[in-house]
């Protein structure tokens, strides 16, 4: 928990749902807001399904900032107090916000936030929910448990339902796999960097030794001999990071990947040498042209030149920040 620029309390737990954060911040207070983007016209700091966790003295997550996330913040307080005096069960409040008139902000679009009040009494409710870990309904109106969204109802990601009364969102939104290959320099001042990201981190190397002491809980850490019989079971809308200490471990990998049922994005860490030494090797290995296009390398971006771990790790962070907006724009994997 750290102190943020305008004295709120804020709590991050790596990658964690919002309904896993509910549970555990009922665990020591007796009202938690939950607020979610359920509508956007026009320009607005987030889109649909972009949703927080609201304390007295505590937030988790984000839908925004600013002025709109400052307002939300201040009504959710105002509704835990009058809920305090007054209890109710299942409370719900829909703010309908005018992004420019109302907030002053430039974007000038108009959002929908619903309000939703979560108790320590719903905490059966909410265990209950986040065991099946699937999408949640939440009912517009006051007076109705959250449920389980219908399975006829559940399309992509986070919506209205099409009688309007209710809104579906995920108890977590999508989190692409990422595989990153090489626990040295560049990988652990990497890992800290990508934690907002949203990533499904796997973080590869051949000995439990050459890992950290600590590794945070939202990475999962994977010790293989042969690296490659890792990359060869991913999934295929998998991002994959090659940045070992061996340039023959590099090369396998990548051919692993190359030659493998598919991928989403494939990087190298290196110089232009090494981009040109290896794209040679791996055509006479048999790795078509198609292939190679898509592999990246030297994976970062190219204005930020330091050799220094931290700089490499921000650039590759961009690089792989990037890459997420590409597929998000194209809706889906490539």
């Amino acid at each position: 928990m750290s102190e943020s620029s305008d004295n709120r309390q804020t709590v991050n737990q790596g990658n964690a749902g919002w309904l896993t954060m509910a549970i555990t911040l009922l665990q020591d207070t007796d009202i938690v807001i939950h607020a979610s983007v359920i509508q956007v016209r026009g320009s607005a700091p987030r889109a649909v399904g972009a949703n927080m966790l609201i304390k007295a003295d505590t937030i988790w997550d984000t839908i925004g900032g600013g002025a709109l996330e400052f307002e939300v913040m201040h009504q959710a307080r105002s509704d835990i107090t009058s809920i305090q005096a007054n209890p109710v069960d299942w409370y719900r409040h829909v703010m309908d916000i005018a992004l420019g008139s109302d907030m002053g902000q430039c974007c000038g679009g108009h959002v929908r936030v619903l309000l939703e009040a979560l108790t320590k009494a719903d905490l059966p409710v909410l265990e209950k929910l986040v065991d099946s870990e699937q999408p949640v309904l939440h009912p517009l109106k006051a007076g109705q448990p959250l449920v389980l969204a219908d399975r006829d109802l559940i399309g992509y990601g986070a919506s209205i339902t099409a009688d309007k009364t209710g809104f579906i969102l995920p108890q977590k939104s999508y989190q692409r796999p990422l595989f990153i290959y090489g626990a040295g320099h560049v990988g652990r001042a990497l890992i800290p960097i990508i934690e907002g990201l949203g990533f499904d981190v796997y973080w590869v190397d051949i000995a439990p030794d050459r890992f950290p002491p600590v590794i945070p809980e939202w990475v999962s850490e994977v010790t293989a001999r042969d690296p490659t019989l890792i990359a060869a079971h991913a999934p295929t809308d998998a991002f994959h990071l090659v940045i070992t200490h061996s340039h023959a471990l590099d090369q396998a990998i990548c051919h692993t990947v190359l030659a493998g049922q598919g991928f989403a994005r494939l990087g190298l860490i290196g110089s232009k040498t090494k981009n040109a030494r290896f794209r040679s090797r791996l055509s006479k290995a048999g790795i078509s042209d198609e292939a190679l296009m898509r592999l990246t390398c030297p994976i970062g971006v190219g204005l930020i030149t330091g050799k220094q771990p931290i700089r490499v790790a921000i650039s590759i962070a961009a690089q792989l920040a990037i890459w997420q907006q590409e597929l998000d724009c194209e809706g889906a994997f490539s």
